[in-house]
């Protein structure tokens, strides 16, 4: 199967992971949420294997995939499990109940809504009972994301909580939780700051990313 979201915009477009320290801080307090899952773990999106890093470090078995192959090298190279693949294409190629959890940051924004579908049927598929999956994506709901979001020429549309929770409850999913990843500040001014803005704006405003958290 192929995704119909490759598109011939140029690598170094496509793929910019930005800080990994920063990616470091954002994605660690997930990783206890895959301890005791009853099987592998798989990354989609993988890119240079902050979390694959997180994962080995935590004694948590799990592999990545991504459609970059230069970020896959850099993965294989630290010593991490790493695939080079479509991800339709790879959860297509796995077994029923054959993986214990799936982690996918900013990636579902990446595809149209019947790729999006196909990811949600096909992890269901793939996971095991009490599998558990995690989603990241750009919050819909802060008013940031209106013009970011668009500033990434690759993403397709915003997948906004309801959305994300019907689609997951319709495919069989339960225990479903929704909450925001706030966005780390870097000293007690920046703190304050966009504590004052969030509170001014109605929570609209520096929500951090949206994270939605299922089991099968």
């Amino acid at each position: 199967m192929r995704s119909r979201h490759r598109t011939t915009v140029d690598n170094s477009l496509l793929y910019q992971w930005g800080n990994e320290k920063l990616t470091t801080q954002q994605q660690e307090k997930f990783v206890s949420q895959f301890k005791g899952v009853p099987g592998k773990v798989l990354e989609i999106g993988c890119g240079h294997g902050v979390m694959l890093d997180l994962f080995k470090k935590a004694g948590i078995t799990a592999y990545g995939l991504d459609l970059s192959e230069p970020a896959v090298e850099i993965s294989l190279k630290k010593g991490l499990e790493a695939v080079h693949s479509d991800v339709l294409s790879h959860l297509g190629s796995l077994p029923d109940s054959s993986l214990g959890g799936i982690f996918c940051a900013h990636v579902i924004e990446h595809l149209v809504p019947s790729d999006a579908l196909t990811l949600i049927t096909e992890s269901y598929r793939v996971l095991k009972r009490k599998g558990k999956i995690i989603f990241i994506t750009p919050n819909a709901k802060d008013l940031r994301t209106t013009e970011r979001f668009w500033l990434d020429i690759t993403h397709v549309r915003p997948y906004p909580e309801k959305l994300i929770r019907v689609l997951l409850t319709k495919q069989g999913f339960t225990s479903i939780e929704t909450f925001c990843n706030a966005e780390p500040a870097t000293n007690a001014l920046e703190r304050i700051v966009k504590t004052v803005m969030r509170l001014w704006f109605l929570g609209y405003l520096f929500t951090g990313d949206l994270v939605v958290i299922a089991q099968k």
